[in-house]
């Protein structure tokens, strides 16, 4: 028999690690990220010795793995760690265990999720078309709009609030739509869609001190799910516009194209898709723009325009070395959702080789790498978009790279050349040396006024600066 438990020490509760659910979360970690291989066997007694818990908890912790499916109790035997397919996959702590440990993967088939059974329910909600539904739809809509476009929204302090309410809008929007489709299973799966819609805007505030400064890699295959922007995208604002009223309208066909295009947008390049493009121009056939308030008429039609009819211009961000190209080039790629290219990589070897000795290049050395570069862009096509960094000091440079996509935009990231020698200098494992900053001062000629593109203060924060870009970006779109 077992014999009574101890007394528990004084700060028993930092002894117990905290509660119970504490418990259950440390050990379902665990088993998701293999730390607790499959068929290994949780005994009470190890439970115990290993988080210094008391018995009641150990017995309580492993009976909630087993009602999740994570381990298998038998008598005598104790707890077995049982494979994934055994996984009640849809609990939500589980769901959350696996975004920690694996979030591309996981979101991959939240995603997934989402794919088959949103649409539908947007279908069955237009057919059904109640008036509750119809109300919080529209009301939840133009509320994202509104907070998206909120100044505050990405600056990392003082927009938290506007995002909270934002991620908050958008949960009720998306269990709205499933509770709209009057499909009670539909319903059921609300929580997992909102897990997901939830884990991308935490992990855009994620560390609440200092905004991620990371250059953004590119992501492999077009079906990647992408990370949240610097602010919401007004196209997929306009689409949960665009959904809400065809549910109001009773646009089965349109409701359900608008609801696989928003799913489309948070995959690279799948907006631009031709079946995804097919079904979109279908549902704005049917769909009566002038049923939306006066207010939002222009707008709507601007978006759908833009993106049914306009692809993504090649972007290049230039300046001389030190003015943040590569940072805030990835985060603008990453944002827009479109490729990202570092320019420095078409150098050939002996350019990098003069560089790193101090050689400063010539037009005749710059040539092969700026027809490199043109190339990359020239083989851009509109759906897939491009971000490319390149320092395009003077403007025959840019004429070249024109040339080859006359559709280009110039991003200029504008410093002094004391700021510029300093960030250079602090640079680790990076050919250029400071000592050759001075003489890209003396080949840079600043964007003129013919020229395509927007000059921006490099010192500023990348989201700013990429706020910017975006906010230029669709004033050009609007204005054509």
């Amino acid at each position: 028999m077992t014999g009574p438990e101890p007394d528990l020490p004084a700060g028993s509760e930092d002894a117990l690690r905290g509660s119970t659910a504490k418990l259950v979360g440390q050990l379902g970690c665990q088993i998701v990220e293999g730390g607790k291989p499959r068929d290994q066997h949780l005994t009470v007694d190890a439970v115990m010795h290993e988080f210094g818990v008391t018995r009641p908890m150990a017995r309580e912790a492993l009976q909630a793995l087993h009602q999740k499916g994570l381990v298998n109790l038998q008598p005598r035997i104790g707890a077995t760690v049982q494979p994934l397919e055994r996984w009640d996959l849809l609990d939500a702590d589980v769901i959350s265990w696996r975004l920690e440990v694996a979030p591309a993967s996981q979101m991959r088939s939240l995603t997934e999720l989402r794919e088959v059974i949103e649409p539908r329910a947007a279908r069955l909600a237009a057919v059904s078309r109640s008036a509750e539904v119809c109300h919080d739809l529209t009301s939840h809509a133009r509320t994202l709009l509104a907070l998206s476009e909120d100044p505050d929204f990405a600056r990392r302090r003082e927009g938290a609030a506007v995002r909270q309410r934002f991620r908050d809008i958008d949960a009720a929007f998306h269990r709205s739509l499933l509770a709209g489709s009057r499909n009670e299973l539909f319903l059921r799966l609300a929580h997992p869609v909102v897990m997901a819609l939830n884990h991308r805007i935490d992990r855009w505030s994620y560390g609440d001190e200092e905004p991620r400064l990371a250059p953004v890699p590119a992501a492999v295959g077009a079906d990647t799910v992408q990370d949240y922007p610097v602010r919401p995208q007004p196209i997929a604002m306009w689409l949960h516009i665009g959904l809400a009223y065809a549910v109001d309208q009773g646009l089965a066909t349109a409701a359900e194209a608008f609801a696989e295009a928003i799913l489309a947008e948070i995959r690279r390049g799948r907006l631009h898709d031709p079946v995804v493009l097919a079904r979109l121009r279908a549902g704005l056939r049917q769909f009566d723009v002038d049923g939306l308030p006066a207010a939002y008429r222009s707008g709507f039609r601007t978006a759908m325009a833009a993106v049914i009819d306009a692809g993504h211009v090649p972007i290049v961000v230039m300046g001389v070395s030190g003015c943040g190209k590569t940072t805030v080039g990835g985060y603008l790629a990453d944002s827009l959702r479109v490729p990202f290219e570092e320019g420095d990589r078409f150098h050939p070897p002996r350019n990098r080789e003069s560089l790193t000795n101090g050689i400063p290049l010539d037009d005749r050395s710059r040539s092969p790498w700026l027809a490199a570069i043109a190339d990359r862009m020239r083989a851009a096509t509109p759906e897939e978009g491009l971000v490319i960094t390149c320092s395009a000091l003077r403007r025959i440079y840019r004429e070249l790279l024109r040339v080859a996509r006359p559709d280009v935009f110039f991003v200029h990231l504008a410093l002094d050349q004391d700021e510029a020698r300093s960030r250079v200098a602090g640079r680790e494992a990076h050919f250029m040396p400071a000592s050759l900053v001075s003489t890209q001062f003396d080949d840079l000629e600043p964007l003129e006024e013919d020229e395509v593109g927007m000059t921006v203060d490099a010192t500023l924060p990348p989201e700013r600066i990429v706020a910017e870009v975006q906010t230029e970006l669709a004033r050009r779109i609007r204005a054509h």
